[in-house]
């Protein structure tokens, strides 16, 4: 055999070694695990073999399939030692070359693989045998001919390895995308303001399990999961836009609810200013108004920042709206607990029976907050409570001939602390700001001071019917009888 031959049968066996090299590679990333990993074995022992008759030209196809075969059972082997464990530890790659775990039946398919590549190595060298030809043309026909062969194969096995690996990089990266995705979608539910993108949601993750479980080229073709996945997007950002505005919603409604108590938190703060009140109350009171305001500035920020077209940043910002929502709804019960405790606090000090109780508008009433009593306008009373004693004056008049006589309405903080004096106490006034008529809510009736009276019978059995109480401890068996006084059932008795 001639030396000259040698470059050329190189050259065929490089290819095929190629060739093999792709086709171990799809068959490790296309096929099932138990289809693709037998054959990847056994175009390992294909591939040695190859590698044998390059190094070794003159070799045998029969010793360089035994060669190959015996070499990769002893790299198999080796993984019964910690040696390939090493060195993968030190080079990643070679994982490639050593593998990693001894697996018996491996053997068997190498020697499969041995067998093709002795095959392979004898139709390379099958154009050697007979005698040599003087005629050019015949030839240079078999030296065209492996091309002619290798070549389509090449371009089919390319295609098919450039297909494979995009469809595998697809699906990982769908894989990838779906537990957010899943997460997402159990984390939202109940917390969107529309529950059609969740719904949408909902079925395009079970298509993309679907479409995971093909068989890849054969059924998932390049792009399908690319499109599975930009779906699953374009649902989750909708999903997470929902859920923002819901949150939103429920902040906005939550910064509604504050609003009123810490207006009313303030009032208390400012009416029981140097009046007695404990200082470590007052001050609960104060840091929980600071600290409902810093709550509220934070919502503020939150639901004010520009829209985000990445779904996991919209539904990082959701969760911290409902985590800030959360803790407004905290603070307005903070700041209503401590208001309370102050109210109370004040009225310890101001108030000294039991059945009165201390109020900061209690004698402070805009003049918006009252109306004129239409029958003695020199008198008046909280105007929502106008037309039920209107009512209960007709029914009066109807029954006596005449208008209740009051004699005593609303009284002004200032009217309070003329008729109560300190020093000696007036029984029947109390305290500046513990006084029900300060509050708009009750009157004195004239005329009817004799617990027994027509008149007083009469209010008892019928007051009751239009909203007005004679209450217990003005009766006369309570703490101080007062017959003529009379107050709005809505008058309030506790905090």
């Amino acid at each position: 055999m001639s030396d000259t031959r040698l470059p050329a049968r190189r050259g065929v066996l490089a290819v095929l070694a190629v060739l093999v090299v792709a086709g171990g590679l799809a068959a490790r990333t296309v096929l099932p695990d138990g289809v693709g990993g037998p054959l990847g074995d056994a175009l390992y022992a294909t591939l040695v073999v190859l590698l044998v008759a390059l190094v070794r030209p003159r070799t045998s196809a029969v010793t360089a399939a035994l060669a190959g075969w015996v070499i990769s059972a002893a790299v198999e082997s080796a993984q019964l030692t910690n040696v390939p464990a090493a060195i993968v530890d030190r080079f990643a790659p070679a994982r490639w070359v050593l593998g990693t775990t001894f697996v018996a039946t491996d053997l068997a398919w190498y020697a499969g693989g041995a067998a093709l590549g002795g095959l392979l190595v004898a139709a390379a060298r099958a154009r050697d045998r007979g005698p040599a030809r003087h005629d050019a043309h015949p030839r240079g026909r078999r030296k065209v001919w492996p091309l002619l062969v290798a070549a389509p194969l090449a371009v089919v096995l390319a295609a098919g390895g450039a297909g494979a690996w995009v469809v595998r990089d697809e699906a990982h990266d769908l894989r990838t995308t779906l537990p957010a995705a899943r997460a997402l979608v159990e984390e939202s539910a109940g917390r969107v303001a529309d529950d059609a993108p969740l719904v949408a949601l909902r079925g395009h993750l079970s298509d993309a399990d679907a479409l995971l479980a093909q068989m890849p080229l054969l059924e998932r073709r390049p792009g399908d999961a690319a499109r599975a996945r930009a779906q699953i997007l374009r649902d989750a950002t909708a999903v997470a836009a929902s859920r923002l505005t819901h949150a939103e919603a429920d902040a906005g409604a939550a910064r509604d609810a504050l609003a009123p108590v810490t207006a009313r938190g303030q009032q208390v703060v400012d009416a029981t200013d140097g009046l007695g009140a404990p200082d470590d109350v007052r001050a609960a009171l104060v840091d929980a108004l600071a600290a409902a305001a810093a709550t509220e500035g934070q919502v503020s920020t939150l639901t004010t920042q520009p829209a985000s077209t990445n779904a996991w940043v919209t539904q990082t910002r959701a969760e911290q709206v409902e985590a800030a929502t959360a803790e407004l709804t905290a603070s307005a019960t903070a700041v209503h607990d401590a208001t309370v405790a102050l109210m109370t606090a004040q009225d310890a000090v101001t108030c000294p029976f039991p059945d009165q109780m201390w109020f900061p508008e209690a004698g402070h009433l805009s003049d918006a907050d009252l109306a004129a009593i239409p029958w003695a306008p020199g008198f008046r009373i909280r105007a929502d409570l106008v037309p039920s004693l209107v009512a209960l004056n007709d029914a009066f008049r109807a029954r006596f001939g005449q208008s209740l006589s009051l004699n005593s309405a609303y009284r002004s903080f200032e009217d309070q602390v003329e008729v109560f004096n300190p020093s000696n106490p007036n029984p029947l006034a109390a305290p500046p700001g513990c006084s029900n008529h300060g509050l708009g809510t009750a009157i004195d009736i004239a005329g009817i001071s004799t617990p027994g009276s027509a008149q007083f019978a009469w209010l008892a059995a019928n007051a009751p019917t239009f909203g007005w109480v004679n209450p217990d401890w003005a009766q006369p068996t309570g703490r101080l009888p007062e017959p003529w006084h009379w107050q709005h059932v809505s008058t309030p008795t506790t905090y």
